[in-house]
């Protein structure tokens, strides 16, 4: 995953990628602390469980509801639930991602951005927000952050000497289309 630029660890943005066929998920340091999880663990790759280990029981039943949704067809996965961060306590987790499913391979991965937006939420309220949409049709920041992270994929097959300055930058506009969409929602 590389390093973060500061600006993303600080507001709370962070990326990962899964792979369910191999279950399989890959995160950078501020999903690994948003999940509890040990960031060396996280970049190195760990099974989705562990991740669903943080997301509160009440919450994980839409989680999988959706995720099964992506899993069958693909395409973007938008949800919001509660996670236990360890000493941070409880903490509010907008997560946002594309699905793809390789045509010959059957293998569904997919890569997207979690924001932490307790700040948001005063109150707390206990409500189901995750949800599944497909990407026909999408408002035009949704639209965003599916090419955002498009662009973060292909990014990766870029030669090294490059790869560090276009990655800096596509995660730069992914932390702030993932705010944008925060905002925009008031979560």
């Amino acid at each position: 995953m590389g390093s973060l630029p500061d600006a993303l660890i600080a507001s709370q943005v962070g990326i990962w990628e899964t792979d369910l066929g191999n279950d399989r998920t890959v995160a950078d340091a501020v999903t690994a602390a948003l999940f509890n999880l040990d960031s060396m663990q996280a970049a190195l790759g760990l099974p989705l469980a562990a991740y669903v280990e943080a997301i509160l029981p009440a919450d994980r039943e839409a989680f999988f509801t959706s995720l099964d949704r992506v899993s069958e067809q693909g395409g973007v996965f938008v949800g919001e639930y509660r996670v236990s961060s360890g000493a941070r306590g409880l903490q509010w987790v907008l997560a946002r991602g594309h699905f793809e499913r390789d045509e010959q391979t059957g293998e569904v991965v997919g890569r997207g951005i979690v924001v932490n937006t307790t700040e948001s939420k005063p109150n707390w309220p206990v409500e189901d927000r995750t949800f599944f949409a497909l990407h026909k049709n999408e408002p035009p920041l949704e639209r965003l952050a599916t090419y955002a992270l498009q662009a973060r994929r292909v990014v990766d097959d870029v030669g090294e000497h490059e790869r560090s300055a276009l990655r800096l930058a596509v995660d730069s506009l992914l932390w702030a289309v993932g705010r944008a969409i925060a905002r925009q929602n008031h979560f």
